[in-house]
């Protein structure tokens, strides 16, 4: 049971820490002219919904598939894919910049895109642990393993979303703001 807790805190901090994980909040949250606070709940609520979709989908894995992740992860990246063509055909078609319009109607959008690109991205690394933890150690430890990957993804997002998003208050982005 200790040897499946331990390595779950690992794995799941280092998927945390990579850039995609957070900096797309610290991002948005600027570009929407987002409070700090209003960027760490829209953080944790993708982080909370991010570690239950991959809890899900390890017990997925488990109970009715036995290679389907893969297919999962082709399906994510080309939802990921096609909203990025649906913002560069935005973009080239939009007629005019019109910030303060853009803002009240993208914010909705952006707050959806960031949960979505969490939710169909699960954590693949720690899948496996999960698959594993569900057949061999019954359901106390997987309910644990759920907490650890909980407390350590939304602890490591909310701390890098909050000091980036602290230092990137004080960088000056007229220039790019002007020329977008």
């Amino acid at each position: 049971m200790w040897l499946i807790l331990t390595s779950t805190f690992p794995v799941a901090l280092l998927h945390t820490l990579t850039p995609r994980h957070w900096l797309c909040f610290v991002v948005v949250g600027h570009a929407q002219g987002w409070r700090t606070r209003k960027t760490l709940a829209v953080t944790a609520t993708a982080g909370s919904l991010h570690v239950l979709s991959t809890f899900l989908l390890g017990l997925c894995i488990r109970s009715f598939f036995t290679r389907r992740e893969e297919t999962l992860e082709r399906l994510s990246g080309l939802v990921l894919i096609g909203l990025g063509a649906l913002y560069l055909i935005s973009h080239l078609f939009h007629a005019g910049h019109h910030h303060d319009e853009d803002r009240i109607v993208r914010e909705g959008a952006a707050f959806v895109a960031l949960l979505f690109s969490l939710v169909i991205s699960p954590c693949s690394a720690s899948i496996p642990l999960l698959v594993g933890a569900y057949s061999n150690a019954g359901w106390t430890v997987l309910l644990l393993m759920g907490g650890v990957l909980l407390v350590t993804t939304l602890g490591v997002m909310m701390l890098l979303v909050g000091l980036t998003s602290l230092g990137i208050g004080r960088l000056q982005f007229e220039f790019f703001d002007r020329y977008e």
